[in-house]
């Protein structure tokens, strides 16, 4: 791009395109998970997540205080980042837990995904991972999110070196 100005402000170009985005929504992993507390502030953890028909699926313990936080607001989001690939979800999210009609095949799917016993049905610790998660006091938490934003660093990477080289920055 000699003598054209770059306008490093302007990151629109650096999003994930739609295959990329897909690959990291299938490969599952760990998210951030946030919500708020009831002052009002924004708080998050590391979790597991299955994303599942344009939802996404984690459990914890129903002790934990995001239950209770979002059974009162269940504002929620997610923040997914994988090999430089980034992508940030907002939306509502629904508690499920033992009792609820539909619990047991929902956590039956669930658990398979998440334990991965489904790649491979004869793995001894997959299959006990997968006993693991079916306690009592877990709770399933399903997020029905839409992207907000969708990154990649190596394109951020090349911009910039090229806005360097073109002697571009900040003033």
């Amino acid at each position: 791009m000699a003598n054209e100005e770059i306008d490093y402000e302007d990151l629109t170009t650096m999003r994930l395109d739609q295959e990329a985005l897909d690959s990291l929504l299938r490969s599952g992993g760990e998210c951030i998970f946030n919500w708020t507390t009831k002052d009002g502030h924004p708080v998050g953890v590391v979790v597991a997540f299955v994303y599942h028909d344009g939802k996404f699926f984690t459990t914890c313990a129903e002790r934990r205080k995001r239950v209770p936080a979002l059974r009162a607001r269940p504002q929620s989001g997610l923040v997914i980042n994988n090999s430089g690939k980034t992508a940030t979800f907002k939306g509502e999210s629904v508690v499920h837990a033992h009792g609820d009609d539909g619990f047991d095949e929902l956590k039956e799917w669930f658990y398979t995904k998440l334990s991965r016993v489904d790649q491979d049905p004869e793995d001894e610790y997959r299959k006990s991972f997968k006993k693991f998660l079916d306690s009592p006091h877990r709770v399933i938490i399903e997020t029905d999110a839409r992207l907000v934003v969708a990154f990649d660093t190596a394109k951020f990477h090349a911009f910039t070196v090229e806005a360097m080289a073109a002697g571009q920055g900040a003033d």
